[in-house]
């Protein structure tokens, strides 16, 4: 790891600080809101625990329109109670209080000796120390923009002590240069932290999911199969293809989209032949979840056969794919058809 203590700023934080003219994403994205003026943001002190603490690494993601200027101000102090005025007890009691114009709080920022980045996704702040670090965000310019994911490190990069002590010098030339290299290095090493999370397919993101698909053959693309779904499937491909052209494999994909009330019968269509295929559905399917269903049954179907879908609904319908062999009976009130290719075993009881 490049710091012992990482700090993400999300909502928790970002609910106690002072925030104007951006609305609030999910996990503590900003966006900016074009309709207002002023955009600034002041957030709550980071705290680093200890007095002198030395600061690493400010990240973020950071999407910004070509007229947009975005200033981020750092400083840190090791006493939370930094004087400002008669008016306010601290500097935070300052940055905070809404009535003050943010022009002069950028302004006292700078004096006070501030470390400012300009579009920067990734800093450095080496040569700041102190317990606790103020972070402040302006926003000049018209168009969208949206920062997120912002963190900060504690302590610095622990890369430099694979070197000798004489090139411990901190915010050195040698350590700036070498942190190049320690940045990439350690963006990897979280990634790899996270790579259990990134394989979780109860929680990776939904758009992984066509990718794993993929990995096992199966064609999850055009986004028009719901996530849990998707999900579902995923976790099953391993069997779903270990069992591809058989009625296991059909009679799964119809459970996982429909439920299990249905009944695959082979060799059943009207004027079929022994490949034919036919999926009774005990209920009403819309257009989008047929579609969804032919579009997987056709990827584990066997070689030439041909899938009908038959919808069963409440009332009953005697048609040519109907077999009256057993418990077969006709509600009251209804009009009864029986075409040429109805088949008659034993009595038949018309109610």
């Amino acid at each position: 790891m490049a710091n012992d203590i990482w700090y993400s700023i999300r909502n928790n934080r970002i609910k106690k600080s002072l925030v104007k003219g951006f609305t609030q994403g999910a996990d503590g994205e900003l966006i900016l809101d074009e309709n207002e003026l002023e955009h600034s943001v002041f957030l709550h002190p980071l705290d680093g625990v200890e007095p002198g603490s030395e600061w690493g690494r400010l990240s973020c993601e950071l999407l910004l329109a070509e007229q947009i200027v975005c200033y981020i101000y750092v400083i840190a102090f090791d006493n939370l109670d930094y004087y400002v005025d008669k008016d306010h007890g601290s500097l935070w009691d300052y940055l905070k209080d809404p009535s003050e114009n943010s022009y002069s709080k950028f302004k006292l920022l700078q004096q006070l000796g501030a470390k400012r980045f300009v579009n920067t996704k990734d800093g450095l702040l080496y040569e700041l120390s102190g317990r606790y670090l103020f972070i402040a965000l302006e926003m000049i310019g018209s168009g969208s923009a949206c920062v997120g994911k912002m963190r900060v490190g504690v302590r610095g990069d622990v890369f430099m002590d694979t070197f000798p002590a004489v090139y411990h010098d901190r915010n050195s030339f040698f350590h700036r240069y070498i942190s190049i290299f320690s940045s990439v290095y350690n963006d990897y090493s979280d990634q790899n932290e996270k790579l259990y999370e990134i394989l979780d397919l109860d929680k990776c993101d939904a758009s992984l999911l066509e990718m794993y698909g993929s990995w096992f053959g199966i064609d999850l693309k055009g986004g028009f199969l719901p996530e849990k779904t998707l999900r579902q499937i995923v976790k099953e491909a391993y069997q779903l293809n270990r069992m591809k052209g058989t009625k296991w494999a059909l009679q799964r994909i119809v459970d996982i989209l429909v439920g299990e009330d249905s009944v695959i019968v082979e060799n059943r269509l009207q004027d079929g032949g022994i490949f034919d295929v036919t999926v009774m559905i005990n209920q009403k399917l819309s257009e989008d979840l047929r579609h969804q269903l032919m579009f997987l049954l056709d990827q584990f179907r066997p070689l030439r056969t041909r899938i009908r879908l038959l919808q069963m609904e409440k009332e009953a319908v005697v048609d040519g794919n109907s077999y009256l062999d057993m418990n077969a009976a006709i509600p009251k009130q209804k009009h009864v058809v029986l075409d040429e290719e109805a088949i008659y075993d034993g009595a038949i009881t018309l109610m």
